[in-house]
């Protein structure tokens, strides 16, 4: 039976299940975490989970007025790889949230690594929103920061619509020039969220990265009320280091003046559907942590976090999802 106990920094159980998490990513990462000798000075509240007497799981609440008045940070999650998959870490998760309400605290933050998918998952599951690193992390590209307001309802998912009459779904090449045109609009949008950075940076970076890229876009798709167009998928061959028999869906696109018809699942769909018609078994993606609709969407159309591949240190914005077929 597992219950759940309020300890101070120093229990020992606690000790011992905060060296074996730092273990842990010392291992993943190939370092010691930022902050991994933090005296716990700080911390406000520590939960710890006993299963017939043995500590498995593990979270703390610090006090973080730095990061704005009524703010409190989650340090140590952890729960040992032998319990994982139980639904712990969430119940810690909502232990902090209450202990921190009951100190007035109205807003939560925290930071995780981009190698730990299922805790991305886990907090994005329970209402955390993607948002800009804090210190001490601002400059490590592997961390990823989250927050939550206390007090914000929960979120709406979005509609799941099975069909949007009168759009039709119509083929394009990677380089067709009307292709070219929406992803041109499409990093215009991001350099507004991001600043002049990698592939939208200008148009002499997008024009390079679409002459890189052509060889593995398989079709671009578009969807068209009448003669306009109102959005753009891409459905590219899988990435390296991912399986052969994945694909990527890339460069999703809905025009501002469409947005809120369903257009975006109509292409996740068709994007989906062409997945399957060419074998393919699954379907990686790749969004900007401030693109916060796109993430509840993906969610919701049923992708979730995954660990990234390649050259994933050079994409500090990022985040990875992937979905069976």
């Amino acid at each position: 039976m597992t219950a759940l106990h309020l300890v101070g920094w120093d229990d020992e159980d606690f000790a011992a299940l905060r060296n074996s998490q730092q273990a842990e990513l010392r291992a993943l990462y190939g370092d010691d975490d930022i902050g991994h000798d933090m005296a716990g000075h700080d911390i406000l509240d520590v939960v710890l989970l006993r299963d017939d007497g043995a500590a498995v799981a593990c979270g703390a609440l610090r006090d973080a007025p730095e990061l704005g008045a009524g703010t409190g940070e989650l340090k140590r999650m952890y729960v040992v790889p032998s319990h994982r998959g139980r639904g712990l870490s969430g119940r810690v998760v909502d232990e902090l949230e209450a202990l921190a309400r009951r100190r007035g605290l109205a807003r939560l933050v925290l930071e995780t690594g981009v190698l730990q998918a299922a805790a991305i998952g886990l907090y994005l599951a329970k209402g955390y929103l993607p948002i800009d690193r804090f210190p001490p992390y601002q400059d490590e590209s592997s961390s990823r920061a989250f927050a939550k307001d206390l007090a914000a309802p929960a979120p709406v998912r979005p509609r799941t619509e099975n069909g949007v009459d009168g759009l039709v779904v119509d083929r394009l090449a990677w380089l067709d020039p009307e292709a070219v045109a929406l992803r041109r609009e499409m990093a215009a949008f991001l350099r507004g969220l991001y600043g002049a950075v990698g592939w939208f940076a200008d148009d002499e970076a997008q024009a390079a990265t679409d002459a890189a890229e052509a060889h593995r876009a398989l079709v671009v798709l578009v969807v068209r009320d009448g003669g306009t167009s109102l959005g753009t998928v891409t459905l590219s061959a899988a990435p390296e280091d991912r399986p052969a028999d994945w694909g990527e869906l890339e460069r999703l696109l809905v025009l501002p003046a469409a947005r809120g018809r369903g257009v975006a699942r109509l292409m996740l769909r068709a994007v989906e559907d062409e997945a399957r018609a060419r074998g393919m078994s699954a379907l990686t993606l790749s969004t900007g942590y401030r693109q916060h609709p796109a993430i509840a969407m993906y969610l919701a159309a049923g992708y979730r976090i995954v660990a990234p591949v390649g050259d994933w240190a050079s994409q500090d914005r990022i985040l990875w999802f992937a979905k069976s077929l």
